[in-house]
This record gives C-alpha cells, sequence and structure tokens, in this order.
C-alpha cells in the first residue's frame, strides 16, 4: 500500500466517523489493507469490470477478469490469510460482463459471459475432481438461442441457473439455461411462461439472483419504463412492478442489481432514475419501499453506478455496500446502507483515470467457526494494475 493511499484511507475513515458521528458498516476489528496483485505477485493488468466469488467448501476466494493486453481470461484465488494466485483460465474472452458463481453439487467454480462475435452462451468451470480450467459453449452444445452481453449466474435448489435476454429476436425475451445434475443443461423461455417481455436495450438493466428457499428472482425494466421484479419458483413465475421510472437512455441502464440481506428478509433492488439519482426499491414483510439513496446521501452529481458486480451484502454487520464512480475523477465511490437503515457515501479510492464501470465487491466467509467475515473491492489504478482491497470482521448477532 503507497503513503498517499494509507493516508487517504485513513482520512476518509477518520471523516467517516467524526463527521457522521455513526458506526461505520466498514468499522470492525481491523481496516481495509490493500496489495497491488499485478506488481506483487505478477497478475496481468486488467480490463474492463472484474467480479469475485468465494467457494464455502475451502474458504476459497476468487477473482476474475479480462487481461488488458492478451484478452487472456484471469482467475486469481487465495485461502484466508494466504497469499494470491492466479492462472490462465481461458483464451480469446471478449472485455466486458463477467458472471461468476459457484455450485456446491460438484463443488465448482463458474464464469459466464457471452461471445462477443456469436453472440453465444459460454461457461468456463473447473471442478475439485476436474481442477483444470474448461471452456463449453453452451449454445452451440445444447442448442440455446443467441445471448446479449450480460448472463447472469447462480445456483438454486442443487441446479445451476443462467438468465439472459436473446438477443437475435429484437423482443426483449428473457430466457434461461438450467443444469440439472443427470440431465445436463437445458434452455426454457421465461418470457414464454411468465408472459412478461424486457423493454429496449434491457440487456444492460437486468439482473437475477437465487431467494433460497423462496426461488429466484429475475430484475429487469419493463416496456412500461418501470423496473419489475419477477420471482420465479420452480417454473412458476409471478410479476410485480416496483419502485419509480428508471432511466431508459442506452448503455446509461447499467446500474440494476439485486441483494438479498442474510440478517432479515429483505430484497433489494436497484436501478437508475430517470432523475440520474441511485434508486433502491426494497422488499421486506412491511411491504415495498423506494429509497432515492443519491439524495439521501447528498451525492448528486457526483457517482455513476457500475455494472452488477459491483454489489454486495456484507454478513458479518448487515450492511450492504454499491459501489459507483466519480463522474468527473474516476475515483471510487460507496453507498453504504448500514443495519439499521442509515445510509453513507464514502470515498474509497484517490482519482483513477481509466474508465467507468470497472470496479467490483464481494464477501466471503473467512473462519466459519470463529464466525467472521471478509469484504474485498477490486479495481484497477492508472496503469490497470489490479488492487484487492479487503477487511475481516466478526459476525454480529
Amino acid at each position: 500500500m503507497s503513503r498517499n493511499w494509507a493516508k487517504a484511507l485513513a482520512a476518509a475513515f477518520a471523516m467517516a466517523v467524526a463527521l457522521l458521528a455513526a458506526p461505520a458498516a466498514h468499522a470492525g476489528n481491523g481496516y481495509f489493507t490493500s496489495q497491488d496483485l499485478t506488481a506483487s505477485i505478477g497478475a496481468p493488468v486488467g480490463e474492463h469490470q472484474p467480479a469475485g466469488w468465494s467457494t464455502p467448501w475451502d474458504l476459497q476466494r476468487h477473482v476474475a477478469y479480462v487481461d488488458y493486453q492478451g484478452s487472456d481470461l484471469i482467475v486469481a484465488s487465495s485461502a484466508p490469510g494466504g497469499a494470491w494466485s492466479w492462472t490462465r483460465a481461458a483464451n480469446r474472452v471478449p472485455a466486458g460482463f463477467l458472471s461468476v458463481y459457484s455450485y456446491s453439487w460438484d463443488h465448482s467454480s463458474h464464469i459466464v459471459y457471452t461471445d462477443g462475435t456469436n453472440y453465444h452462451l459460454m461457461e468456463v468451470w473447473s471442478s475439485e475432481n476436474s481442477p483444470t480450467w474448461q471452456t463449453i459453449d453452451l449454445t452451440t452444445t445444447y442448442g440455446g438461442p443467441l445471448a446479449s452481453w450480460h448472463p447472469h449466474g447462480y445456483e438454486q435448489d442443487g441446479q445451476q441457473h443462467i438468465v439472459f435476454e436473446r438477443v437475435d429476436t429484437n423482443a426483449g425475451e428473457l430466457w434461461e439455461a438450467v443444469f440439472r445434475p443427470g440431465i445436463g443443461w437445458r434452455f426454457a423461455n421465461v418470457s414464454t411462461q411468465s408472459g412478461i417481455h424486457m423493454g429496449a436495450h434491457g440487456e444492460w438493466a437486468l439482473t437475477a439472483t437465487s431467494l433460497g428457499a423462496e426461488g429466484e428472482a429475475i430484475g429487469y425494466l419493463g416496456a412500461d419504463g418501470y423496473p419489475h421484479m419477477l420471482t420465479g419458483l420452480r417454473g412458476r413465475w409471478l410479476d410485480q412492478r416496483v419502485g419509480t421510472p428508471a432511466h431508459d437512455t442506452y448503455y446509461n441502464l447499467n446500474s440494476m442489481v439485486f441483494l438479498r440481506d442474510g440478517h432479515t428478509q429483505r430484497y433489494v433492488l436497484r436501478y437508475l432514475g430517470i432523475d440520474d439519482d441511485v434508486h433502491e426499491a426494497a422488499w421486506t414483510a412491511a411491504g415495498w419501499t423506494d429509497t432515492n439513496v443519491t439524495a439521501v446521501t447528498g451525492s448528486r452529481g457526483i457517482a455513476t453506478p457500475h455494472l452488477a458486480n459491483d454489489a454486495y451484502i456484507w454478513n458479518a454487520d448487515g450492511s450492504e455496500h454499491m459501489f459507483a464512480t466519480d463522474r468527473n475523477t474516476l475515483a471510487v465511490h460507496e453507498f453504504v446502507r448500514t443495519r439499521d437503515g442509515r445510509w453513507y457515501f464514502w470515498t474509497d479510492t484517490g482519482p483513477v483515470h481509466n474508465d467507468l464501470g470497472w470496479a467490483a465487491g464481494f464477501a466471503a466467509p473467512d473462519d466459519a467457526v470463529h464466525g467472521t467475515e471478509t469484504e474485498f473491492y477490486i479495481y484497477y489504478d492508472d496503469n490497470q494494475h489490479v488492487i484487492i482491497s479487503d477487511l475481516t470482521a466478526p459476525y454480529q448477532a
């Protein structure tokens, strides 16, 4: 960590505590540390948004990104408290959105993306029994439709699910690829099953996740200009319109993300409003609410939200974190909501003059026995070096 970075980080913490006079979600038994993986272990420089995930069976944490110089897919991994290492998982991967997740059935990791030339849905995977990274063209192998740029993968009911928009029909069709052990991959038209279609340029405003026993959820922008939450349980779907009218400009619809609170039954769908502010539609047992996060945090005109790899729930203290880039300096900012509902707007880095959207965050169990968890955020500095910042803290009851 550079001396200037350490000073900036210390100042950010001091300002958050002194000026806001409230417990910060980053507070815990320690402070963020930062490691330049490019300088320290020779990891290749990066391009476009990285993505991070953990494998709960061995508590490993992983980061995937595309090499700026060679279009290789790079995976960096580390055990809790251990050193980082990296490998090339695939080549000729287009720079763009990566979806990553772990799969408990065979203790495997999966990286999903869309081939930028043929619009084929691609999967790169490895497992404990097959530790070498392997690439499979799901569209060609299993006869699926052409996919848009932003597929979203996750585990649900012991199966793999990948949600995406079909790109060749230009009809806003939602599709899902599902892997069942003993059966393999099958494709299903979710729009046909549910009766819904996405609005124009919807591929930039799409997200999906597992809700555990409650099923799965897809966040999308409808033809009515509103964000929608489509929830499904074993093929039965329910659609709900939420929030306020959303931004409908091409490529600005890059901010939709789903979160599920680990402490309470609370689902969060973030989106960009027509006022160009960051909004959060949240569901609890009391129903839906909408918060203009930009207005609440006083950050209007400062931050542009990222793609959907940039947000996570930190179960250690029940806080949620959503990243953004400074509109002028490209510094990394965070929107943080504490467990009790207070909002903060933090500056995590100084100016970073590379590009918008190149930051990611995730949380991983650190010590299941003693109940600790580590949160990470990843970005590229001015020289495209891969920077990992992390903080470990104990769970709070």
